[in-house]
């Protein structure tokens, strides 16, 4: 057989198809979503003429509020970068600090969620004239205290739910997974904050396995922001953790607000044990979710709880759609603009 033929058949010998294994992890999101749809949705569907008849009749003052409520849900996310940035002995300005959680936002819908989130910040945090090691301490603090918030959101919102009997027992069992995952991912950071020389150990085991991969690799940034995170935590330890807990439970409690005015644009006063009942919930389980932004798991958890907890069904499916457009969509897409002024900026700088 002639030399060039010999090769042609080995490289095509080499070459393999992707593994199905891949394809069929990726279809996993898309299948969990579909199922809650067909489950919860489409028994809701005979209510859509009615929702749109809601929709026309929304009150235009409340609608008003609710924009007004979830912009200052934002600028109370822009203050806790800013605190937590601060911690470090170094300032960033609240509008910029805002615009950076906007615009990181809007990066994390399209790029691989928290962790494009994380560098998206760290990123245009660093080129804002904050140092590396503040900027990785900004990357990964502030979710911090919004997590903490939103267990405790969560775990209203269940109380509630379970007083009323309208959590079955596989949602507590998972409910009670997320939590408790997310509780004890928050407890080991504050220990390793707590014990620097602890995560000094694990940040330098860390940086030897990635020089391995990668030998070009500054292990400088991560050793450095370790010793930052135990100065932080020498702040945090008096009184200094209740100002970015206080901007954390802003954002949240704002967030709530925005959902208050739109039911009330709807024509619905209900008492906050039910607003919190259906909304703690649905945020904690999208956010934990594989899926950017938490995007139709909100949207169909949050309308079932409150048709379950006596909502008419078409203004369930109104305020839920008409909340998360205003607070995530909206949102997302004035981040676009943002974000591509942000990177601009930060290639210019560079």
């Amino acid at each position: 057989m002639p030399e060039g033929i010999e090769r042609h058949l080995e490289v095509v010998h080499v070459v393999e198809p992707r593994p199905l294994r891949l394809q069929v992890l990726r279809m996993v999101p898309v299948v969990v979503v579909l199922a809650l749809l067909v489950h919860f949705v489409l028994p809701r569907l005979a209510a859509i003429d009615e929702s749109f008849e809601t929709l026309r009749n929304m009150t235009p003052w409340a609608i008003a509020l609710a924009i007004a409520a979830e912009a200052m849900s934002y600028v109370s996310n822009g203050a806790l970068l800013k605190t937590v940035v601060g911690l470090a002995g170094e300032r960033l300005s609240l509008r910029r600090a805002a615009a950076i959680e906007i615009g990181a936002a809007t990066v994390a819908l399209v790029a691989a969620g928290a962790l494009g989130f994380g560098a998206a910040i760290y990123k245009w945090t660093n080129s804002s004239g904050v140092s590396r090691e503040t900027a990785v301490l900004a990357s990964w603090l502030p979710s911090v205290f919004d997590s903490a918030t939103l267990i405790f959101f969560a775990l209203v919102g269940a109380i509630e739910l379970v007083l009323v009997h309208k959590l079955s027992r596989t949602s507590i069992v998972a409910l009670i997974i997320v939590i408790s995952i997310l509780s004890v991912l928050i407890a080991g950071l504050i220990i390793l904050m707590a014990r620097n020389d602890w995560m000094q150990a694990i940040v330098q085991r860390v940086a030897r396995l990635i020089k391995r991969t990668r030998p070009k690799f500054d292990s400088s940034v991560l050793i450095d922001s370790a010793e930052r995170a135990g100065q932080a935590w020498e702040t945090l330890r008096g009184t200094g953790w209740l100002r970015p807990a206080f901007c954390s439970l802003m954002v949240l409690t704002f967030d709530v607000a925005c959902l208050r005015f739109v039911f009330l644009a709807a024509g619905q006063h209900i008492p906050i044990t039910i607003l919190l009942a259906g909304y703690g919930v649905p945020i904690l389980l999208g956010r934990s979710s594989f899926l950017p932004g938490g995007i139709a798991v909100i949207e169909v958890a949050m309308a079932a709880l409150y048709g379950g907890l006596g909502i008419p069904a078409n203004v369930a499916i109104v305020v839920v759609l008409t909340y998360r457009l205003l607070s995530f969509w909206l949102p997302t897409l004035i981040g676009i603009p943002i974000a591509i002024g942000l990177q601009s900026r930060r290639a210019a700088a560079a």
